[in-house]
């Protein structure tokens, strides 16, 4: 199972598309169970993504099945000029309590939550203190969240990473096309593709799509076509051309209802032909970086 579960929905509210507000404690347990139920193992999570970390805690406190789960969570977003001891001892003291509130004392994978970090002055710091958790046996894997190809590219040159998140969709090809990807498993990098679905924008039906959006409209209509001539939906499309990608491990997909979950493990085996769907992709980072999203 290619799956990884998202969990920024379980902790807050989130996405663009996203009608139903923070997911309830009842129906996040019900979202979890059936994760279990068919496979999916991969947890991604954030100490600022709510209370997502509680909600995993508790799920696994009260039906015992803590070692299924590989959990992945993240640093804090330092707004700094450059990363000092100070910075260290927060990352230490906030994954400790990253820890105690999923209730593990080993975590799967720890990610630098902005590798621009990393680039600060004394950034180097930030890996070498997660490198010490690895070392300890607390953590498997260092990671960095990546969004661009720039970014990718001075990580392998200058960093020695075991996982990477980044962005990967039917609009956003960039990582593809510049070959970033294939660098990376060649460095044996573990790579989790995000923002799979855009914050929800491809599965919005176009007529209620911002007009912010208008520059990209024809790229949303010709997804949208391309999708109806092989009898799929959005979200089977979506899904299936990243899924596609040989060099991706981890698809990480956010729900909001047990029914959605249900619908993205029934398209998880659907596969397409990448290659044919290349004239699709837009370039403009205002359009696929939800940061810049002026909505």
């Amino acid at each position: 199972m290619k799956i990884a579960l998202g969990t920024v929905q379980l902790g807050m509210h989130y996405g663009v598309s996203n009608q139903f507000g923070q997911v309830k404690k009842s129906e996040s347990e019900k979202i979890l169970q059936y994760a279990s139920e068919k496979g999916i193992n991969v947890l991604d999570t954030a100490s600022s993504y709510g209370n997502s970390e509680n909600v995993i805690g508790d799920f696994v406190h009260n039906h015992g099945n803590s070692e299924h789960w590989k959990v992945i969570t993240k640093t804090p977003n330092y707004k700094v000029d450059s990363i000092t001891n100070k910075q260290i001892d927060e990352l230490f003291q906030n994954f400790e309590l990253s820890q105690k509130r999923i209730g593990r004392k080993n975590i799967y994978g720890l990610l630098i939550h902005n590798c621009e970090n990393l680039f600060l002055p004394g950034g180097e710091k930030l890996l070498k203190a997660i490198n010490e958790l690895k070392e300890r046996g607390v953590i498997k894997k260092i990671g960095v969240s990546l969004y661009t190809k720039e970014q990718v590219e001075r990580i392998l040159n200058d960093f020695s990473v075991d996982l990477v998140q980044l962005p990967i969709n039917i609009l956003d090809q960039r990582l593809i096309d510049g070959g970033q990807l294939v660098r990376l498993k060649k460095h044996n990098v573990e790579v989790h593709a995000r923002s799979v679905f855009l914050q929800g924008l491809l599965l919005m039906s176009l007529k209620d799509i911002p007009s912010w959006f208008d520059p990209i409209r024809g790229s949303l209509e010709l997804f949208h076509k391309k999708a109806k001539e092989l009898n799929m939906n959005a979200l089977q499309l979506s899904l299936g051309f990243v899924q596609s990608i040989k060099e991706i491990d981890k698809v990480v997909v956010g729900v909001n209802t047990l029914e959605q979950l249900n619908e993205v493990v029934s398209a998880s085996l659907i596969k397409v032909d990448k290659n044919e769907l290349s004239s699709i992709s837009i370039n403009d980072p205002s359009f696929l970086n939800p940061a810049n999203w002026k909505i």
